[in-house]
């Protein structure tokens, strides 16, 4: 950041929070419950128009660079000119809060994986992590963000074109950018074969992923494996029996909620049992080493990449030594955060049952049961 009044790009101040810089997020719009978080972020919160009436004051609350937020930048300007005029080193976030849920993150996974690359695009305003794996030339993009060309420019980089495209269940908090990624690049575009039970638009592009459906990407093979219980068509990809995409099943530090397909009691406690078998059955038969690559981890800027092996998750994760499906089922049920923000809304577009709408995508990830 410069002296004066200036602008950074919602990946530059990504990647300078996750460097370990102390940044004051200064936001001034009148409701930050939604925020920007990651290690040594400083929160301040003061609305525009108190800003605007006694600029010094605030600015006698700062010391050193602070990053203004609104929603989409433009009322920051005036903000950010206000403070600059007595001294503070103001730069207005780019596009505001709706610019900071589209920034991605690139984090390389080590796996003892001949061949294969692995990249975790981590999306800190969302909390939503999705996977590029590239072997052979040829690219596999799983759970991509709406930024399509992102996607495909990471994987000319890494001298490979995306050929699969692949979305593990049919997602509620978040719009899928599979169809537009799988249109930019002419990849085949998978879905598990049980969304097209819950009315899945299946298009000239789209074909089903079934269960035990073995892929390659370049000679690294992988194996679908169905996991039901966040929904009936959660599905993951073990990699060479080394990592287990795991779609939202389970995460770094915690369950998967069981409501959102089914969100009445007696539905959802009945996937919380399928997602007890599941995890029990599926999931922790995998040897301790195998390596989780979930779908999603708490909104925020995180140091590296979010990938725990199994034995790791045994110990962290308490719900996982429950061996009682009901005991299991009162614990997540008992935690259950608000719903995903338009959820009924972002399952239509990703069904293809309305058109692409980014408005529809507000707050953090809640896909978890805490």
């Amino acid at each position: 950041m410069t002296t004066t009044h200036t602008s950074i790009s919602p990946l530059e101040l990504a990647e300078r929070i996750a460097a370990g810089e102390s940044v004051t997020v200064l936001d001034v719009r009148g409701d930050a419950d939604w925020r920007i978080e990651g290690p040594g972020v400083r929160h301040l919160h003061v609305p525009a128009a108190e800003l605007l009436a006694d600029p010094r004051a605030v600015a006698s609350l700062v010391d050193g660079p602070v990053a203004v937020l609104c929603a989409r930048g433009a009322t920051a300007q005036a903000a950010a000119e206000a403070l600059a005029a007595h001294g503070v080193d103001a730069a207005v976030v780019a596009g505001g809060m709706r610019g900071w849920i589209g920034a991605l993150q690139e984090r390389p996974v080590p796996l003892p994986i001949p061949r294969l690359e692995v990249v975790q695009v981590q999306r800190p305003g969302r909390g939503c992590l999705s996977y590029l794996l590239v072997a052979g030339g040829e690219a596999l993009v799983v759970d991509p963000a709406p930024d399509a060309e992102a996607y495909a420019a990471l994987a000319s980089r890494l001298h490979a074109e995306v050929r699969q495209v692949i979305d593990t269940h049919l997602h509620a908090d978040h719009l899928s950018g599979a169809r537009a990624l799988a249109e930019l690049t002419g990849a085949r575009l998978r879905m598990p074969a049980a969304a097209l039970e819950r009315g899945i638009a299946f298009g000239d592009r789209m074909e089903p992923l079934y269960d035990g459906e073995r892929l390659k990407v370049g000679g690294v093979e992988l194996r679908a494996v169905a996991l039901p219980g966040h929904t009936t068509d959660m599905m993951g990809l073990l990699v060479a029996g080394r990592a287990l995409v795991g779609g939202d099943s389970l995460f770094a530090d915690g369950i998967a909620r069981p409501d959102l397909q089914r969100g009445d009691p007696e539905g959802a406690r009945a996937m919380s049992r399928t997602l007890h078998a599941t995890l029990h059955g599926r999931v922790l038969s995998l040897p301790d080493e195998v390596v989780l690559l979930p779908g999603h981890a708490h909104p925020g800027v995180l140091p590296g990449p979010v990938a725990p092996t199994l034995g790791e998750l045994r110990r962290r994760v308490p719900e996982l030594a429950m061996d009682d499906a009901d005991a299991f089922a009162d614990s997540l049920l008992a935690e259950i955060p608000p719903r995903p923000a338009n959820y009924e809304a972002v399952i239509a577009v990703n069904a293809g049952e309305r058109p692409f709408d980014p408005e529809l995508e507000s707050g953090g990830n809640s896909c978890a049961t805490r």
